[in-house]
């Protein structure tokens, strides 16, 4: 149930992303948010289980860095709402 739940979210959140536009510094500024967040999960990290969560949303922050390397920071952010969301990150 929880997993049809989120991905019921991830659908609904997909949809509104291009209501939730953004640009390149409104970009850095959620990746260091979230990347900071991840930081302290990661010292937080209590099992291998914990760990590797934690790594796999760092590779999807690699995936928005690229994205805002490109020059495409609306799908960095993206990127890096949905990592939030994921992981439980509040971004207001």
């Amino acid at each position: 149930m929880k997993k049809t739940f989120a991905i019921i979210a991830s659908l609904v959140f997909l949809a509104a992303s291009p209501a939730l536009a953004c640009d390149q510094q409104e970009a850095v500024d959620l990746m260091v948010k979230v990347s900071t967040a991840l930081g302290e999960k990661a010292g937080a990290a209590k099992t291998e289980e914990d760990s590797q969560k934690v790594t796999a949303a760092n590779a999807k922050m690699n995936e928005g860095g690229a994205a805002l390397a490109a020059g495409d920071p609306d799908k960095a952010c993206e990127i890096y709402r949905a990592v939030a969301q994921q992981e439980g990150i509040p971004l207001k």
